[in-house]
């Protein structure tokens, strides 16, 4: 009797305990935090792992041994670097040694061509049982990693540049023992930077080398004079080892055929309506390189170029975030993914299928997989999987074996993620429109309420298909999300992008409500549920949808939005280049005043019958906040219903994970007091 009783006890607790974990609910800090793991890389044997995760809100490297599973940490990056530095760059030089390059954000990485770029090379010799008999190096000449030369143990490609730029072959078994003190007889970094090690040289500053995958260094992007950047190809019989003859003269520079030169003086950089490319590494294609065109009123779009038969094509869009470096393939050099700043962090964001060759009208988040790296034998490789309902996770895969799960950007939330995924489209003005419609796994609580959230930008971003951390937040909390991809939208179609012009106030607006409509007519959708709420001019895209539609759209709310478009386009902060952009795609305010005030909502405010919320950071250089003050004034005024979010830290994209969650925690609660009951 005793037995039987204890039996259905633990069967009850189990019970309790699954159901318990299933209705856990996640709070916005678990949404709007630092991730885990970012990057796995496998070594060349492929038994090691070096792995970058984040502990504490400091990135940390550990080390990962594939056959025990165990993982031990090699170095946190506060010991290493000072300010606010991240790793740009992790690689395997050989089987037991790292390369790791710090880069502080703030001079290094933000501008491609700052010649004040802060940067240090960390090698992590590693011991696969043992943390303690690690032993860590350093080259202390200022410089930077060019290439692993992973066929070659212990050594790899450094650059120094300067009035002559050169590249060395440098051993780590020379370099000294990082944070030991030296004395004057102490050869820096063993002496290695000479002419016997010297690989390549060329005349002026160099800011890139670019190497294949064979080890040969074929371009170098150099500086002629201080605003002439040239591209500059190698000859053919340039060889890699080091040339005894050469040693001897007193420059060992290497013969070499200029293939475009850029002049970055003020009357060519306000020439903004054409293209201009930059090398970032070579492609795969022969005489080819993958560029970003400085012109881009951000950075987000990666082209193929040919510089030779000046030909080109876009090999990939980002769907919001600056890009500020690539990632590839070592063994092929094709493109896997980007480095973009991500609210302050360096992320890695690998590439799936382009959104323009999916089918529309999927009821299933599609899967994203990337291979990241594999052993030399391509027995071993680290892949990368993600979808809507997860966050990203990293395997390794062997050959002849199921892959294993190694780490995840989110664990917490992977766990808990079950929204359902629908993408369709629909017809607006003779243009295809597509849309994002996420719901909660909850079934037995519709109809939910519907968030209608608008992207920012809004020209050239897009909604991907992949995780979204505010839509899932929403659809854990119970509401349904729609994303529009509204004309002006990149990652589709060249013409979807391009019927943006001029339509900020206009048809972008009336794709978002159509959108809305369609959504409307399903049964698990309240209709008398609807907010809009959304980011920069997802801001201002959501008052008003409002202000037009409170019929529909009962409820608005707003962090960092624009509500008078004159105000914008005459802000100081803008530079020539972005005052032709706003002119060519928003208007001119000094012709068109009267039509751009009518689309404005701190002039609409007396129209308003909806509550709304307004969010704005008091060190936004993007949307001044100026424009919260402004619409709060008018508000006031016209006695009507808002709620006043400010924050005297934060700036266009919130500034920290802490802002944000401490955002979204007040949206939740004015959404639920709004509209949810």
């Amino acid at each position: 009797m005793n037995k039987l009783y204890l039996s259905l006890l633990l069967w009850v607790c189990l019970i309790i305990s699954h159901v318990t974990q299933a209705n856990t609910t996640l709070s916005a800090q678990d949404f709007f935090t630092y991730p885990d793991m970012v990057l796995a890389k496998i070594n060349p044997k492929g038994n090691l792992i070096a792995s970058i995760r984040y502990k504490n809100e400091q990135q940390i490297l550990t080390l990962i041994n594939r056959e025990t599973n165990t993982e031990q940490t090699l170095i946190d990056v506060k010991d290493y670097a000072k300010n606010n530095a991240s790793i740009k760059r992790l690689v395997w030089i050989d089987d037991t040694n790292i390369a790791v390059q710090f880069v502080e954000i703030k001079k290094g990485l933000e501008d491609l061509l700052d010649t004040k770029a802060v940067s240090r090379l960390l090698i992590v010799a590693v011991s696969p049982n043992s943390a303690s008999a690690t032993k860590i190096y350093s080259v202390r000449t200022q410089g930077w990693l060019v290439d692993p030369l992973q066929d070659e143990a212990f050594k790899f490609y450094y650059a120094k540049s300067g009035i002559y730029s050169k590249v060395y072959k440098l051993d780590v078994r020379k370099l000294l023992l990082d944070k030991k003190k030296v004395s004057k007889l102490t050869k820096i970094d063993g002496g290695q930077f000479k002419k016997a090690n010297q690989v390549i040289e060329i005349s002026g500053y160099a800011k890139r080398w670019f190497v294949d995958p064979a080890g040969k260094i074929k371009a170098v992007l150099h500086y002629n004079t201080p605003t002439q950047l040239t591209l500059s190809y190698f000859d053919e019989n340039n060889d890699k080892d080091d040339n005894e003859d050469n040693n001897k003269s007193k420059h060992k520079e290497n013969k070499a055929t200029e293939l475009i030169t850029w002049n970055f003086d003020d009357s060519e950089t306000s020439k903004s309506d054409e293209k201009r490319f930059i090398p970032i590494s070579l492609s795969p294609e022969k005489n080819s390189f993958y560029c970003l065109d400085l012109n881009e009123e951000e950075q987000r779009t990666v082209y193929q170029v040919n510089f030779s038969d000046q030909s080109e094509k876009i090999a990939y869009q980002a769907s919001s975030f600056k890009i500020i470096d690539l990632v590839q393939d070592p063994d092929t050099q094709e493109l896997i993914g980007v480095k973009v700043i991500n609210n302050g962090v360096v992320e890695n964001v690998f590439i799936g299928t382009s959104p323009s060759k999916k089918q529309l009208n999927k009821t299933k988040a599609p899967t994203l997989v990337s291979k990241v790296n594999e052993s030399l034998d391509h027995q071993h490789a680290i892949i990368y999987q993600a979808d809507y309902n997860n966050a990203g996770q990293f395997f390794i895969q062997s050959k002849g074996k199921e892959k294993r799960l190694i780490g995840e950007r989110y664990p917490k939330l992977n766990k808990q993620l079950k929204s359902k995924f629908i993408k369709a489209s629909l017809n607006v003005e003779g243009l295809t429109i597509p849309y994002l419609l996420t719901l909660p796994h909850n079934s037995q609580q519709t109809p939910y309420p519907l968030i209608v959230m608008p992207h920012g930008g809004p020209i050239g971003i897009y909604d991907t298909d992949y995780y979204d951390a505010i839509a899932q937040f929403f659809n854990h909390n119970n509401y349904a999300v729609l994303r529009v991809n509204f004309r002006g939208s990149s990652g589709y179609s060249k013409a979807l992008q391009e019927a943006g012009k001029q339509q900020w106030g206009k048809l972008m607006l009336e794709d978002i409500y159509q959108a809305s409509l369609k959504v409307l007519q399903r049964n698990d959708i309240n209709r008398q549920q609807v907010c809009a709420f959304g980011l920069s001019y997802g801001g201002y895209a959501a008052l008003m949808l409002t202000i037009k539609h409170p019929e529909i759209y009962r409820c608005a709310a707003s962090w960092a939005g624009v509500s008078d478009l004159n105000l914008y386009l005459n802000s100081i902060r803008f530079n020539k280049k972005q005052q032709k952009w706003l002119l060519e795609n928003i208007g001119d305010s000094e012709n068109n005043y009267q039509e751009l005030k009518a689309l404005s909502p701190v002039f609409l405010t007396e129209q308003l019958k909806t509550p709304i919320l307004i969010g704005h950071g008091n060190k936004d250089n993007i949307v001044d906040i100026e424009h919260a003050y402004r619409l709060k004034l008018m508000l006031e005024k016209h006695q009507k219903s808002f709620q006043w979010i400010i924050d005297p830290k934060a700036n266009h994209s919130f500034g920290t994970y802490e802002q944000r969650a401490h955002f979204f925690s007040q949206l939740l609660s004015f959404l639920n007091n709004t509209i949810a009951n």
